[in-house]
């Protein structure tokens, strides 16, 4: 029906204040019903002085005969945007910011629902469309409920018409959504709405369809908010619980009565509630430093893609030096070599019949002969044959950038000269060679 616009006005002495200005697009050959709610509007929002309630400042009619209001600015964004903001970055339900946020929207309710006319009669006020849409959070965690377009209260000119609904689908109540008469409870359920959305980030009645979400209001079909939550405190879901009951009489007889529920049971669990809590989030999700006051969040998709192309390169890094560590076990060559029989002289013969160990090499030639270190008993029985491992890898790809492991390692005899070794109990060693690559080749891939 008509255009918001963020405006500048200024005085003297470089006085300089920015506002919003909402008019209305409306054709003289046009039925007057719109005007009139739009002038209901500024007579109701003009009453209302509240710290939680975004004022307005002025009302007129411009050279083109377009309606206007003029109102105050907050430098923040919706509770709407919050919770998209929070579920793309994967920030979890943030209590502190949900109690502190619904706390201020029922003083704000509270105060209107109680306001009275200048006689002193009830104005009976109902705001029937509190929704996230509608509230507005300050980057410094300030709380703000706008838009009374559709406020029910008694001193209204304009009339709604039977059987019309008015709110967010996703957030009325079931009278109005029977069309039956609706007080303040209409507004603390849907006030439950948020609060059940701002700890869990999920809607509670949303359905495939309208008329399913609407079905759904009426018979108050939801998942518990512990469902979907881990550990989320009983209490507050049964405050929750209490704000969304179907009958009116069962819900928290006025707004301020579920607000001091909250902040008690913020007290008892040492939350730290008030404008810290809200502006910390905020400071977490959006940058306020932006000069056009247009959101940014504190993570932008692009990030957030360049993020998940990162993690993709490293799993795809990390599977190639898998299958190059295969490749380098498929590359093992194995091959037994033929027993050696020992060359013994007279007198390691001698050495032997006489039940000895064998002597030291005094031949001066350097040939010394495998030496066993105890005698014996019987005739030796052939030495087992050695293993000669050559691993070789035809990838030119290092292993690691050191080249621990060269890409050609021959491993010739498994026996020393002089401390002989069992050579057929070393056979995992080239095996643990081998899964020391591979443990080497992954490290590198995931830095």
């Amino acid at each position: 029906m008509g255009q918001v616009y963020l405006a500048r006005t200024t005085g003297l002495g470089g006085f300089e204040r920015k506002v919003v200005v909402k008019t209305l697009d409306s054709d003289p050959n046009d039925d007057d019903t719109l005007v009139a709610m739009f002038l209901d509007e500024a007579r109701l929002v003009g009453a209302l002085h509240h710290q939680y309630i975004a004022p307005v400042y002025e009302v007129g009619r411009d050279e083109r005969g377009r309606y206007f209001l003029v109102m105050e600015y907050v430098r923040g964004e919706t509770a709407e945007a919050m919770v998209a903001a929070a579920k793309q970055i994967g920030m979890q339900p943030q209590l502190p910011f949900a109690i502190a946020t619904v706390a201020a929207v029922a003083a704000a309710l509270h105060y209107a629902h109680e306001l009275r006319a200048p006689d002193d009669a009830p104005l009976e006020i109902v705001h029937r469309d509190v929704s996230p849409s509608n509230i507005m959070i300050g980057h410094d965690g300030g709380v703000k409920l706008i838009d009374f377009g559709i406020a029910k209260f008694s001193r209204r000119t304009s009339q709604t018409q039977i059987g019309s609904l008015k709110g967010k689908l996703g957030y009325l109540s079931p009278e109005q959504v029977l069309s039956k008469p609706v007080d303040r409870r209409a507004d603390i359920f849907a006030l439950g709405i948020v609060l059940y959305e701002l700890t869990t980030f999920t809607r509670a009645f949303e359905g495939a369809s309208e008329l399913i979400t609407l079905e759904r209001i009426t018979k108050g079909e939801m998942m518990l908010p512990s469902q979907l939550v881990p550990a989320y405190p009983r209490e507050l879901e049964r405050i929750v619980m209490r704000a969304l009951a179907i009958d009116p009489d069962l819900r928290f007889s006025d707004a301020a009565t579920m607000g001091r529920e909250l902040e008690a049971f913020a007290a008892r669990r040492g939350l730290p509630i008030g404008h810290a809590a809200v502006a910390d989030v905020m400071h977490r999700l959006f940058d306020p430093s932006t000069p056009d006051g247009r959101r940014r969040f504190a993570r932008s998709s692009s990030e957030v893609d360049t993020g998940r192309q990162e993690i993709d390169g490293r799993r795809l890094a990390l599977r190639d030096a898998a299958e190059a560590a295969m490749d380098e076990i498929d590359d093992i060559d194995i091959t037994p070599v033929e027993a050696v029989e020992p060359v013994a002289d007279e007198k390691t013969e001698a050495y032997r019949s006489a039940g000895h160990p064998m002597p030291p090499d005094d031949t001066g030639d350097g040939d010394v002969t495998t030496v066993p270190i105890a005698p014996p008993l019987a005739a030796p029985a052939p030495a087992p044959a050695p293993l000669v491992v050559r691993l070789s890898s035809p990838s030119p790809r290092a292993l690691t950038p050191q080249r621990v492991i060269t890409a050609t390692a021959q491993i010739v005899r498994m026996s020393s000269p002089r401390m002989p070794v069992a050579p057929a109990r070393l056979w995992w060693f080239p095996y643990v060679l081998v899964m020391l690559a591979i443990v080497i080749a992954l490290v590198i891939a995931l830095v």
